[in-house]
């Protein structure tokens, strides 16, 4: 049976490329220069992003287009930040446009983008260096231009929200070519005051050159390395600049900035008046507790006099009880004394004594009448094995008139005439003497 064939349709196809392409793209900077500009009645941008080789379909929808606040042209060259995507009534590759800006600024923010790139992997941006705020901050840094909306929305914000905080207001440019140079010496100049517990580095929106004092790499690197908290409330919501990467916190505008470094007071105040509720109720309910207990104790409160009647009601009864229990105790000591005493004497030492002297007499004597058995029945074995062995002694045999020869060479016993020969030496051994002979004649004994 053949195998069955995973056939794609053309709409399945088209819609998994556009999967794959959407997952392996990220958000990409491009440039290119714009040509076959498109306006229809939807309010819609279409138009073709093109170099000298390629060129992409792109499309700018109408409510990014509104936000934006851009009108591209042909000819122009531009920066466009673009999704990849694919188009699948048409099975078209194409762009989806989330900025656009003249490629002037393209190059600045490449420039950034690899500065960023850099510092990241320092680990200047990492979250685990970011420093927590101090969540009731008495003195605060204000690190901004003196004049302009950002240094009277902060200081209005502050005023309104919380008080009763120190403002220091360290002026400095925030746009130029010593910007960058004021603003590092200022968050320096911040950390080395003791009094400072919280820095808000701030100021309006602008363009990316507008901004550029904020992504000088010194002050990034100054910002990463300040020792109090920072929050950073550069240009408008959808400004990012490096300082605010680096920052403790980042706020879309200097406003937002001073209500993420404070508490609202009027919040505070609610929250006080509550919790002083809470405490005023829970004393009201304390002391309606301990007025109900100091009742309840107060019924059953009783007289000195009659307490100290049954006190010694109760002496008395203990008195009488104890008096009981002392000759109840006294006549069971005496019985146990008088059994202890019988017993005592019962296994009096003097008693025991002579009764183990009795016993070591009786077994004195039965030990002497077992060795003394004992050393007759050994003297009649001895006598026994003596006369045995006066049997079986050779030299008995000897005194009888036998007597033992001997190869005089081997000293072996001759107990046969085969074992010799004529001229063989001989041992005779008597009961008194050994005697050396030599056979001269063998008669042999018949057998008969």
């Amino acid at each position: 049976m053949r195998p069955s064939k995973d056939i794609y349709s053309v709409s399945r196809l088209a819609f998994e490329a556009r999967g794959a392409i959407e997952k392996k793209f990220p958000l990409l900077w491009i440039e290119g220069e714009i040509s076959n500009l498109s306006r229809p009645a939807s309010g819609h941008l279409y138009f073709t992003l093109k170099d000298s080789k390629s060129q992409v379909r792109c499309a700018l929808f109408r409510n990014r287009r509104q936000q934006l606040g851009v009108e591209p042209e042909n000819g122009t060259q531009v920066l466009v930040r673009a999704r990849v995507t694919l188009y699948e009534g048409r099975s078209e590759f194409q762009l989806l446009i989330e900025q656009i800006e003249p490629a002037g600024e393209g190059v600045l923010l490449r420039q950034l983008e690899r500065l960023k790139t850099k510092l990241q992997a320092e680990g200047l941006f990492a979250e685990q260096h970011k420093k927590t705020l101090p969540a009731y901050p008495s003195t605060i840094a204000l690190i901004t231009s003196p004049v302009g909306a950002a240094v009277h929305d902060l200081q209005t914000t502050l005023a309104r929200r919380w008080p009763i905080a120190k403002i220091i207001l360290l002026p400095c440019l925030v746009q130029g070519d010593q910007a960058a140079r004021q603003l590092t010496a200022k968050i320096v100049e911040a950390n080395k005051n003791d009094a400072v517990d919280l820095i808000i580095l701030a100021r309006g929106g602008g363009s990316v050159e507008d901004l550029a004092a904020f992504n000088d790499e010194s002050l990034v690197r100054t910002i990463a390395a300040s020792d109090l908290p920072l929050i950073s409330g550069v240009g408008h919501e959808s400004d990012w600049t490096l300082a605010d990467m680096a920052a403790d916190l980042r706020a879309a505008t200097p406003t937002a900035a001073a209500e993420l470094a404070t508490p609202d007071k009027l919040e505070l105040i609610q929250t006080i008046n509550a919790h002083l509720n809470g405490l005023q109720t829970s004393q009201r309910r304390l002391l309606v507790n301990h007025q109900q207990q100091l009742d309840w104790q107060r019924q059953r409160l009783i007289h000195p006099g009659e307490k100290l009647q049954a006190v010694k009601l109760r002496l008395q009864q203990n008195w009488q009880a104890l008096k009981r229990l002392e000759k109840q105790t006294i006549s069971a000591c005496q019985l146990r004394l008088n059994q202890a005493e019988a017993k005592l004497t019962q296994h009096s030492p003097a008693r025991q004594l002579g009764q183990l002297e009795q016993r070591k007499n009786h077994s004195v004597n039965q030990l002497q009448r077992l060795i003394t058995n004992l050393i007759n029945q050994r003297k009649q074995t001895l006598g026994n094995s003596a006369a045995a062995l006066t049997v079986l002694n050779p030299l008995a045999t000897l005194a009888r008139g036998y007597a033992i020869v001997r190869d005089e060479d081997s000293d072996e016993i001759i107990n046969s005439g085969n074992q010799l020969k004529i001229g063989d030496s001989i041992q005779v051994q008597l009961v008194d003497a050994n005697i050396q002979s030599r056979v001269e004649k063998i008669d042999l004994a018949k057998s008969s």
